[in-house]
């Protein structure tokens, strides 16, 4: 209690991880334009200012949803996979890294195709910066495990393409094992690659 006899909340070490969590189940359930920061702070237990304390804005909050994932960082580091496989298999095995990966995220990339086909002002530039990001670091990935591809750049916004594919089939497709959204999406893949 403080001295006025209000509750407080107890503080948490993660406090700000525990804010970002609620944002995005918050955003996932009813859209970034329709969460309040008040709607937030009462999911967490918290008054408004404290939501403030943590982020100066509820644009920076919801860009702080996406950015704490840390893809630059995660994409920075190239997948191990095995240089003595066959090409084609090398792609596979890659594509079901990002396929797994964007199926970890799953709250995240709803988030964000959700808001951005609904152009929400404070999630477009996230998207984008998202997109900055992984086209130029699954290049790399290709360069690094996939010396053949010749056109490492195509490449990764195909890699990208059928992500996105994917990921539409997994949200109109719902009982759709994602094993084999996966599978077809990386047979296509190397299908127009390799031939």
């Amino acid at each position: 209690m403080t001295a006025t006899g209000s509750p407080v909340a107890a503080a948490r070490p993660n406090q700000r991880e525990h804010i970002l969590d609620a944002a995005l189940g918050l955003i996932a359930s009813h859209g970034a334009a329709k969460m309040s920061m008040r709607m937030l702070a009462k999911e967490c237990g918290l008054n408004v200012a404290a939501i403030y304390h943590y982020f100066e804005s509820k644009d920076a909050l919801v860009a702080a949803v996406v950015d704490e994932r840390r893809y630059g960082a995660r994409l920075a580091e190239v997948p191990e996979i095995d240089p003595a496989l066959p090409a084609a298999d090398r792609l596979a095995l890659m594509f079901q890294t990002i396929w797994e990966g964007a199926l970890a995220e799953e709250p995240i990339w709803r988030v964000l195709l959700g808001e951005g086909l609904r152009g929400e002002p404070a999630v477009m530039p996230v998207g984008r910066n998202l997109l900055d990001v992984i086209g130029p670091g699954l290049a790399d990935w290709l360069v690094a495990t996939i010396p053949e591809v010749k056109a490492p750049e195509a490449v990764a916004q195909m890699l990208i393409g059928q992500m996105f594919t994917g990921f539409l089939r997994h949200i109109f497709e719902p009982d759709l094992d994602t094993e084999i959204i996966r599978s077809e999406a990386s047979a296509s893949l190397c299908a127009a690659i390799f031939g």
